[in-house]
């Protein structure tokens, strides 16, 4: 479970989603403690590593003058949520994840070139009911005229509830790893 000392004030109904400038944007330690609160319970139990991994992902990805991100605040300051991404372009991407992702999807994978790839999506689980991950979701898309995609563990979170809501669409899975992963596209 996360540190208490680490997790929002239950107390706190008033949050304030905006859209991050350069001076705005979350610490990558924020981000790791996010990350962690939100996935260490039901119904995806993943380890402080991976969300660890989650914000050395975002702390690399802060140098792109591409990068969007969408905050949401508690009055206390704490970070209820947060959404981020930037554009994809197939001709950009030499890592060994991006192969196995193209390879994983065929051909599908030209509806990914182009378009808005969302890195992550989180709401720390004790605002999870106030629509806060619909309202960063589509604050974050909005910025794009191309169309989004993202991945998803393809099983009944509520994460995937809300995509369902929203419109996503499937188009394959992606790399194989702990839990099969499920690609998403968006207009």
């Amino acid at each position: 479970m996360p540190d208490r000392a680490a997790t929002p004030d239950r107390a706190t109904p008033e949050i304030k989603v905006f859209r991050c400038g350069p001076q705005q944007v979350p610490s990558a330690a924020e981000v790791e403690v996010l990350c962690f609160a939100r996935t260490c319970g039901r119904p995806l139990h993943e380890s402080r590593a991976t969300a660890a991994g989650y914000a050395r992902l975002y702390a690399a990805l802060l140098r792109r003058p591409d990068l969007e991100a969408v905050a949401a605040r508690a009055a206390s300051g704490h970070l209820a949520g947060f959404a981020y991404g930037h554009g994809w372009r197939w001709a950009e991407q030499a890592d060994d994840w991006a192969v196995e992702l193209r390879e994983s999807l065929g051909a599908a994978a030209d509806r990914l070139d182009g378009r808005f790839a969302v890195y992550l999506l989180a709401v720390h689980p004790w605002y999870r009911t106030a629509g806060l991950g619909r309202q960063l979701l589509r604050t974050l898309v909005s910025a794009t005229k191309t169309g989004a995609w993202l991945i998803t563990p393809d099983e009944p979170t509520p994460a995937m509830a809300l995509y369902q809501r929203e419109g996503w669409e499937p188009i394959g899975h992606g790399p194989p790893g702990d839990c099969p992963r499920l690609v998403l596209t968006h207009h």
